[in-house]
């Protein structure tokens, strides 16, 4: 396993991933820096938490996009039925209360360090 430091939002993070894949997570973390200042520079002065959490709905919500257009793209048709967006909205919802508890806990462990 290897060891790459990332840098988001000004804090560095060990994260250990498969040999070869460093330069991947930090261009991922490069992604993510640019997403977090195009918030601050739109939102202004937030705590780190809800910054964190703004940015990673941006960014399921981009993955969103590319599902529904992944999905366009086999039906061929360009529209979902009202049932597919249905069971889409709720996964998509689900999906995003998670990532905002995880971001929740990992915002207060970073504040009370």
């Amino acid at each position: 396993m290897a060891q790459v430091t990332l840098n988001v939002n000004g804090r560095r993070y060990s994260i250990s991933c498969h040999d070869g894949q460093e330069d991947h997570l930090l261009g991922l973390s490069k992604y993510i820096n640019q997403k977090i200042d195009e918030l601050k520079s739109s939102m202004g002065q937030v705590s780190e938490a809800h910054l964190l959490l703004m940015t990673s709905l941006l960014l399921a919500d981009e993955l969103h996009e590319a599902y529904i257009q992944i999905d366009d793209g086999k039906s061929g048709t360009g529209k979902k039925n009202s049932i597919d967006d249905e069971v889409e909205a709720e996964k998509v919802a689900t999906a995003l209360e998670s990532c905002a508890d995880r971001l929740e806990s990992i915002a207060a462990r970073l504040e009370s360090q």
